[in-house]
């Protein structure tokens, strides 16, 4: 694997859109309460940051700023081949044939950010455990899951 996918190599990059917006959102109630708060005063504006509602604000600002550079600097990436899956970020990458799977579930019901894919790997007892809604193209994704799960019973 040089960096270039194959022809038959699907690519999916992680979402940070939904950290954009929480930040944006969270960012917004930060300075709306805090100028409902403090208002006007001799012609300039006031901003109450010391009020407990205004810091959890700042807290969930700030915490969603970490959250967001942390996967920015990540860069989580799944590749899926035709017999082959690649878990992928910024410090190294994963490879991992169907032939190292043992066994590959693809939940039927949601769970919040919707259904989950749980790979066990031969030899070893941690299970991965993928979410496709946190990926781009999350339809795409789940359906090449399927597909590798199908193939994976089929052998």
């Amino acid at each position: 694997m040089n960096g270039q996918p194959a022809a038959e190599e699907k690519v999916f990059r992680y979402r940070v859109d939904v950290y954009w917006r929480a930040l944006a959102l969270y960012s917004l109630a930060l300075l709306g309460y805090g100028f409902v708060r403090g208002g006007f005063t001799n012609g300039s504006i006031t901003v109450a940051l010391a009020d407990p509602i205004a810091l959890l604000l700042l807290v969930f600002v700030v915490w969603t700023a970490f959250v967001l550079l942390w996967v920015w600097y990540r860069q989580p990436v799944i590749r899926i081949g035709q017999d082959y899956l690649c878990l992928q970020n910024r410090w190294g990458e994963r490879y991992v044939p169907l032939s190292e799977i043992d066994r590959m579930v693809v939940s039927q019901r949601r769970r919040g950010w919707g259904r989950l894919v749980r790979i066990r790997l031969k030899g070893q007892r941690r299970i991965i455990i993928v979410r496709p809604a946190a990926y781009e193209r999350p339809q795409e994704l789940l359906y090449e899951f399927i597909r590798l799960s199908r193939r994976l019973r089929a052998a």
